[in-house]
C-alpha cells in the first residue's frame, strides 16, 4: 500500500475517532478535496496536513508515526520505541544540528573542502609531507598547496 494512502486512511480514523465532521474542516479543506485525501486518491499540502492534525488535536509527527507503523506492520509501540532510539541516535551524532548558512551555500561539495583543507593544514603540520597529504586525501599536490596556503575560514589566519 502507498504511503499515501496510508496517510489518507489515518487521517480518516483520527477525524472519526475525534468526531469531527467534514463540514468542520470547511475552513481547512473543501469536503471533495478531504475525501479523495483520505482515499489515497489525492495528496495534501504540507499546509494543509499542518492544519487538519491542529484540528485533530495531534501533530503532523504522531500522524506519520502512525503510518510508518502501519506501512511496516509493526505495533505502534514498537514502531515508536525503534524511532526513538534512532532519532537519539541522530542527535548524538549531530544530524538535525542547524548548519550556518554561509556553508549550507557551499553546499556538500564546499563542506567536503573545508574537511579536506583543515585535514591539510592539521597533516602538514603534524609534519607530513604534500605528496603524502594529497595522497591521503584523494587530491593533487597542488590543491594540497593551495589549502595550505589560504587563510584559513575559522581562525583567518594562513600557514604555509
Amino acid at each position: 500500500m502507498s504511503y499515501e494512502k496510508v496517510l489518507g486512511e489515518v487521517l480518516r480514523d483520527v477525524r472519526l475517532h475525534a468526531g469531527i465532521p467534514y463540514e468542520n474542516l470547511a475552513g481547512i479543506i473543501s469536503e471533495t478535496n478531504l475525501r479523495d485525501i483520505e482515499k489515497g486518491i489525492s495528496v495534501s499540502k504540507l499546509s494543509t496536513l499542518i492544519a487538519l492534525c491542529k484540528a485533530f488535536g495531534i501533530t503532523p509527527s504522531q500522524a506519520l508515526l502512525v503510518v510508518e507503523a502501519r506501512l511496516s506492520g509493526q505495533a505502534l509501540e514498537a514502531t515508536l520505541a525503534v524511532n526513538t532510539k534512532m532519532f537519539r541516535k541522530h542527535l548524538e551524532q549531530g544530524v538535525f544540528d542547524p548548519i550556518p548558512p554561509e556553508e549550507a551555500a557551499r553546499g556538500v561539495r564546499g563542506q567536503r573542502a573545508n574537511f579536506a583543507r583543515s585535514e591539510a593544514l592539521r597533516m602538514r603540520e603534524a609534519g607530513i609531507s604534500k605528496a603524502q597529504i594529497a595522497r591521503e586525501l584523494g587530491v593533487t599536490v597542488r590543491t594540497v598547496e593551495r589549502y595550505c596556503a589560504k587563510p584559513s575560514a575559522t581562525d583567518g589566519t594562513s600557514s604555509k
